[in-house]
C-alpha cells in the first residue's frame, strides 16, 4: 500500500501529515520573515493559510455556511498578510502607515467572520471576557497615539474587532479556540511595539527586532491554526 492510499484511508494519519506540513510551512515562513529575506518570506508566508484553507474546504465536520465563514476569514487574512508584508518592507513611514491601515481593515473583516463562526458554534457575548481584552488593546493604542496618531481611525476599530473575536473564542467552549484568540492578540500587540519601540539602528536593537518578528509570525500562524482547529473540533 502506498503512502497516498494510506492517507486516503487513514483519517488519523492524514491528520498527522497535515499538522507536519503546517508546522514545516509555518517554521519556514517565520524564519525567513524574521531574517528579513524578502523574496523567501513572500514565497513562504501564504503557504500555511493555504493549508488551513484546504483543511476547512475538506472538512465534513462543518456545514457549508460555516466553511464559508471560516474560509472567508482565512481569505481575508491572506489578503491582510499581503499588506503586512508590504508594511514590513516599505521604505518610508508614509508607505508603512498606508499598508498598516489596509492590513488592519482587511484583518478586521477576518475577525468579524471568525466571530460569526464562533457565535454559530456556541460562543456568546460576555462583558466579563471582553473588558480585559479591550484593556490589553489600550497599550498599542497608546503607542500609536504617541508615534502615529494618523492610523488610529483604522487601528482603533480593528482593536475592538480583535478583542471581540478573542472574547467570542473564550466563550466558545473550546480551549483551542480560546487560546487562539489570546495568541492572536499577543501577536498583534508585538507588531506595533516592534515598529515603534524597537526602531533604532543599534545592532542589539536589530537583533531584538528579528526576535520579535519571529514571535509575531510564529504566534500568528499558531493562532490561526488554533482557531481553525477549535472550530472544526467543536463541531
Amino acid at each position: 500500500m502506498t503512502i497516498f492510499s494510506r492517507l486516503s484511508e487513514d483519517r488519523k494519519l492524514r491528520h498527522r501529515f497535515w499538522w507536519s506540513a503546517y508546522g514545516a510551512a509555518s517554521a519556514a515562513a517565520t524564519v525567513t520573515g524574521a531574517l528579513g529575506l524578502r523574496g523567501a518570506a513572500g514565497a513562504t508566508k501564504p503557504i500555511p493559510l493555504v493549508l488551513l484553507g484546504i483543511r476547512v474546504v475538506g472538512s465534513d465536520e462543518l456545514s457549508k455556511f460555516d466553511r464559508a465563514l471560516v474560509g472567508g476569514a482565512l481569505a481575508a487574512s491572506a489578503i491582510g498578510d499581503v499588506w503586512m508584508y508590504q508594511e514590513e518592507f516599505a521604505a518610508d513611514d508614509a508607505d508603512k502607515d498606508q499598508n498598516l491601515r489596509f492590513g488592519a481593515a482587511t484583518f478586521g473583516v477576518a475577525q468579524g467572520l471568525y466571530s460569526a463562526a464562533l457565535y454559530r458554534r456556541g460562543a456568546r457575548f460576555s462583558v466579563r471576557a471582553l473588558a480585559p481584552r479591550l484593556a490589553v488593546m489600550g497599550e498599542p493604542a497608546a503607542v500609536l497615539a504617541k508615534f502615529r496618531p494618523g492610523v488610529l481611525p483604522v487601528l482603533g476599530p480593528y482593536g475592538w474587532a480583535l478583542a471581540s473575536m478573542s472574547m467570542f473564542a473564550s466563550t466558545s467552549g473550546t480551549r483551542r479556540a480560546a487560546l487562539g484568540g489570546i495568541v492572536f492578540q499577543a501577536s498583534d500587540l508585538a507588531i506595533i511595539n516592534r515598529r515603534h519601540l524597537l526602531a533604532a539602528d543599534d545592532a542589539r536593537i536589530g537583533l531584538a527586532r528579528k526576535v520579535v518578528e519571529g514571535w509575531v509570525l510564529g504566534s500568528y500562524f499558531t493562532a490561526q491554526a488554533l482557531l481553525v482547529d477549535g472550530l472544526v473540533k467543536r463541531a
